[in-house]
């Protein structure tokens, strides 16, 4: 992920508030661990899902994909 997908994901986190982008999600260590993580859940559960740094616990995790109209409101 490159330095402006990863502020997006950061700017997004403090908009929704810790307790919908950290709260009781599992904390992966790497972006790495937390993307095959998604790609497995994402084939077993059939949704759009995607690994996003943390604002709140600086760790990584899953959750649903942000829509092309949130990546734009995040990263203007």
């Amino acid at each position: 992920m490159d330095i402006a997908e990863w502020n997006m994901h950061v700017r997004a986190g403090r908009a929704f508030g810790e307790a919908s982008t950290c709260g009781v999600k599992i904390d992966y260590r790497s972006e790495e661990r937390a993307g095959e993580v998604a790609e497995t859940l994402q084939t077993k559960y059939d949704k759009d899902l995607e690994a996003y740094p943390c604002a709140f616990c600086c760790g990584w995790h899953v959750g649903r994909k942000m829509t092309d109209e949130e990546r734009k409101e995040f990263t203007e």
